[in-house]
């Protein structure tokens, strides 16, 4: 598949997710009413509806571990969005992150290369050396601080990590603020 077609493909999707999430909060309290803002219970759906967007984006192009193959240095991936390619010997960015959970984390690294392709992997040790040696032999143009890290090209900073969780958990929190307050708005009209 082209990049073009995949680039169109992959804006389509998006725009149907959007949709879909601007119509879960803002269906509910259209229907119910003035009745709506007045609950906390119901308020709260759209405000998670909200906070739960950018995860839901975000895992349409995800390629989990088990769906993204590399042929010396060419990604290949299947996300929700379909099928994606990316060169890694002409890397534009690579940014990554490590998401906890209790039964250890997940680390995901987001790659673009620079033809417009562009996949998040979810990787582990080989999936980190892969991307690490590309970048040690073709470069990038820009590696975000977190990733640096994550490959092993450059000392992880603790305080930074601890920072980055605390700033998506409060970022979380004030989707879900942002949610409310525009499904109770909604509902008042």
């Amino acid at each position: 598949m082209s990049t073009s077609m995949a680039a169109v493909r992959r804006r389509g999707s998006l725009a149907v997710v959007w949709a879909v999430l601007l119509l879960a909060v803002v269906a509910p309290p259209l229907v119910v009413g003035p009745a709506f803002a007045r609950s906390a219970a119901l308020l709260l759906l759209p405000g998670l509806v909200v906070a739960s967007g950018p995860a839901v984006l975000l895992r349409s192009g995800t390629a989990r571990r088990k769906s993204w193959r590399a042929d010396g240095y060419l990604v290949r991936a299947r996300t929700w969005t379909g099928a994606r390619e990316v060169d890694l010997t002409a890397l534009a960015t690579v940014r990554g992150w490590v998401l906890p959970q209790r039964s250890g984390s997940l680390t995901y690294v987001s790659v673009a290369d620079r033809s417009g392709g562009r996949v998040i992997l979810d990787v582990d040790a080989r999936g980190l050396k892969l991307i690490a040696d590309a970048v040690r032999h073709h470069g990038a143009g820009y590696l975000s601080p977190w990733a640096l890290a994550i490959l092993g090209l450059a000392p992880a900073r603790r305080l930074g990590s601890a920072g980055r969780q605390l700033g998506l958990c409060l970022v979380a929190l004030g989707l879900v603020l942002v949610g409310m307050l525009l499904a109770a708005a909604i509902a008042q009209r």
